[in-house]
């Protein structure tokens, strides 16, 4: 049966399928055209994904550019894999989800002539929006995005299609709602300190001063469970998504919290978008190939619908366990190995075994291992730290899960 997925995927490239019955591995017949494939990119997507990576960068230089001169150089603050930023039209405010520390900042800019109670009113609207914002509500509030699609548009390059965003908040659930008399008494009560209100207080309010200019900055504790509330608000996708792979929940639960902490505006400097970070060049375009047979400049706003990145997310881990992999014996081992080569690539992988790159000479190796040792030889021998320190924190997230493998079925 595991023939079926990759001879349909053959044929969704035009290849010949046909193999013979001497053949060991039905595999092998097709995997050096399948290989070149999925490497080879054509001149005219190549340019498209150059222009891509320079409307980006023109979008995030002139966003830093706006950022530093309303809040100043030391103040520049922009989205991560864990944090999400967005600022208002004017630039005078800011807000910051931290889903790492599990907090959020309203920041406000001030003048000289500070009216606590307008500035209590700006930062309350401001985190009521934030509690009822949806996907949608924040793809439009990301000014980075706007410039880079502007860019795009300018130069005549469609991107994949995007689908509509759900409508339902994002954050309604994990964010209190705050009386806007105790944000102002808060607020008051900073500027007379000139100093933060208690750290174990549920809100927290300071007045900072950097490079001569002066901000108010509130802080609200996003809810103790906020993790396993925004995971559940994103598990019918997983789910769906889970049985047309067969993964388990749990596992895409795993990666997702590992890659994002569940922000679906997640961004890196690899760079790398969405709940479960994946790379427009490379793990998403292999993955969107494999799921639709065709290959599809993919932007950023593609990769932060959820539904559209939990299901690229899903088939990629597919890909590496049922393509890359697939000469791994124990479904455990390699299901390990899926996860390590997710973040580094299945030859980093097979390079930890036998100091060469081919995984069908690692999977020797690793066939004559138990998962076990599996994995304590990748937690020991993955070239790269950060790998061997991914694969202890998805496999411990794993555990943590393992009780929505069950509700999947239901």
């Amino acid at each position: 049966m595991r023939l079926l997925p990759v001879t349909l995927f053959a044929a969704a490239l035009g290849m010949p399928v046909a193999l013979s019955a001497a053949e060991a591995d039905p595999f092998d017949a097709i995997d050096a055209r399948l290989e070149a494939e999925f490497e080879r990119v054509d001149q005219s997507l190549e340019e498209q994904y150059r222009l891509l990576d320079q409307a980006l960068e023109d979008a995030y230089a002139r966003l830093s550019r706006e950022v530093a001169d309303t809040w100043g150089e030391a103040e520049v603050i922009l989205p991560t894999r864990k944090q999400w930023v967005d600022y208002a039209e004017d630039m005078q405010t800011r807000r910051i989800v931290d889903f790492e520390a599990g907090t959020v900042q309203i920041e406000q800019m001030l003048d000289d002539a500070v009216d606590t109670v307008q500035v209590a009113a700006v930062i309350h609207d401001e985190l009521e929006a934030l509690r009822t914002d949806s996907e949608q509500d924040l793809a439009e509030k990301d000014l980075a995005m706007q410039y880079a699609r502007e860019s795009l548009a300018a130069e005549g390059v469609a991107t994949a299609p995007i689908a509509e965003l759900p409508d339902e908040p994002v954050l309604e659930r994990v964010i209190a709602p705050i009386a806007e008399a105790s944000l102002a008494d808060t607020i008051a009560a900073a500027f007379q300190a000139k100093a933060p209100t208690p750290v174990n207080a549920p809100l927290t309010a300071a007045v900072v001063t950097s490079e001569g200019k002066q901000k108010v900055s509130v802080t609200v504790p996003l809810a103790k469970n906020f993790t396993q509330t925004l995971a559940e608000r994103y598990f019918g996708t997983i789910a769906r998504e889970a049985r047309r792979r067969d993964l388990a929940p749990s596992l895409l639960l795993a990666v997702m919290e590992t890659e994002s902490s569940f922000n679906p505006r997640a961004t890196s400097g690899v760079p790398a978008y969405g709940l479960m970070q994946l790379v427009p060049k490379s793990g998403a375009l292999d993955a969107y190939l494999y799921v639709y047979g065709e290959r599809m400049l993919l932007d950023p706003e593609y990769l932060y619908d959820p539904d559209q990145n939990v299901e690229l997310g899903s088939a990629y881990l597919a890909l590496l366990q049922n393509r890359y992999l697939r000469h791994i014996d124990n479904p455990k081992s390699k299901e390990l190995c899926a996860i390590a080569a997710y973040n580094t690539g299945a030859s980093n992988v097979a390079r930890s075994f036998t100091g060469t790159r081919s995984v069908p000479e690692a999977a020797k190796v690793i066939n004559a291992m138990d998962p076990d040792a599996v994995y304590n030889h990748l937690r020991n021998n993955l070239p790269y730290e950060e790998t061997r320190n991914y694969i202890r924190k998805v496999t411990a997230a794993q555990e943590r899960y393992a009780q929505y493998d069950d509700m999947s079925d239901s």
